[in-house]
């Protein structure tokens, strides 16, 4: 989860790796400038201007600015018995579904010596990532375009824990896919970013007229976070396009280690009120991972569900879980190679659509390039009362951060 300008997850989801730089001005002493001779330097000036205007500076000396994030594509390719016309195949070139292109800036400043505050906004594409691609019924990507998907602000007291206000992540993003297999550029345990089937809180991301949440300090490897929004839900059951809902999201996390053994986990609870009787009662996930560091061996178990339809109109239960296990260890001398089995199952509406979801896969990170490489697979397995129908999908990419 980020939020707040803080990244509280385990090693593997990471939504954005940060690798910043700030730049400085360019000195020349006294001392130098006698050593150099007396016309050496006739053009310094002439060159300083050249360099500057080249470089990417910060809007002052007293707010630092981070410019970070990543690129990421990949070449997929698909099977559908249910597709548009019968086994329909193709190859496609597109983002990457789990962690789309996007550039982030952030920054902060000392107030006093107790609090410090701080910004963040990020830019996404959208509308060519592959889970974007895939959806479309024609198989076609929609018209990519950049969104602003972070912009908030924040205070933070090492004692009070972080205040923020804006647009967020909100507490429960990633909080029943913690993992720590290194595995998290080639997607998400719910199965949104392959395929849309799963279990998701409230988006503070989108449509929010206002939001603002806090974040505890860590205690004991505990750490909590509460969420309100404005949200604006769209498509109503009364035609009313404009209606608006409360939202709450929480989420408790845990990180720490014992020994040889690395462990992390977490639970959300996800809960929208509104006179529209849009939603149900809320939705509740969590999941917990473990790695024996010396190995790298490690497993991850997920799991979520829709209370009485959830945040879904249709009023239909709908659960889902998921486990993955495998190592992720230094084998080459580059980085952290990642291999990985997985298995879940997602039922959408009480037992009558369910799905079967079966997995492997290898991330093999480049340390010194920041730089992962990957290839995945997954098969989807469909039983529906009103016909079965199979997916397949392949994908290779690579995601370079900066």
């Amino acid at each position: 989860m980020t939020i707040g300008g803080l990244k509280k997850t385990s090693s593997s989801l990471a939504l954005v790796a940060a690798a910043g730089f700030l730049m400085g001005g360019l000195a020349l002493t006294p001392a130098k400038a006698a050593d150099l001779g007396g016309d050496c330097c006739a053009d310094l000036e002439e060159r300083v201007a050249e360099l500057e205007a080249t470089t990417a500076r910060k809007g002052n000396r007293k707010v630092s600015l981070t410019i970070s994030g990543w690129v990421a594509r990949q070449i997929g390719w698909y099977e559908d018995e249910d597709g548009p016309t019968e086994e329909d195949s193709e190859f496609y070139s597109a983002g990457h579904g789990p962690s789309g292109s996007r550039i982030q800036f952030a920054g902060s400043a000392q107030l006093t010596s107790n609090w410090t505050a701080g910004y963040t906004l990020r830019l996404r594409i959208v509308g060519d990532r592959s889970n974007e691609v895939l959806v479309d019924a024609g198989r076609n990507a929609v018209n990519a375009r950049v969104v602003h998907d972070r912009n908030f602000v924040y205070l933070k007291n090492n004692r009070l824990g972080t205040f923020i206000i804006g647009r967020a992540g909100a507490p429960t993003d990633g909080i029943a896919n913690i993992s720590l297999g290194g595995r998290g550029v080639t997607g998400d345990s719910s199965g949104t970013d392959w395929n849309p089937s799963a279990i998701q809180g409230f988006d503070l991301e989108q449509g929010t007229h206002q939001a603002i949440a806090w974040i505890s300090p860590t205690v004991y490897g505990f750490t909590l976070a509460i969420a309100w929004a404005d949200l604006d839900i769209a498509s109503a059951p009364n035609g009313d396009d404009d209606a608006a809902s409360d939202a709450w999201d929480m989420a408790l996390r845990y990180a720490q280690e014992f020994g040889p053994i690395r462990i992390a986990a977490g639970i959300g609870f996800t809960f929208v009120d509104n006179d529209e009787d849009l939603t149900g009662d809320g939705n509740v996930m969590g999941s917990i991972a473990l790695m024996h560091t010396p190995t790298g061996l490690n497993v991850a178990f997920g799991a979520g569900t829709e209370m009485n339809g959830g945040l879904n109109d249709d009023g239909a239960d709908r659960q889902y879980w998921h486990i993955q296990g495998g190592i992720n260890r230094d084998f080459t001398g580059w980085g952290n190679t990642s291999i990985y089995g997985e298995y879940g199952r997602y039922d959408l509406d009480n037992g009558n659509d369910e799905t079967d979801m079966w997995g492997l896969g290898v991330v093999q990170h480049f340390d010194k390039a920041a730089t992962e490489l990957f290839l995945a697979y997954r098969n989807w397995e469909n039983d529906d009362i009103g016909g079965d129908g199979d997916v397949r999908q392949l994908m290779a990419g690579m995601r370079i951060k900066f």
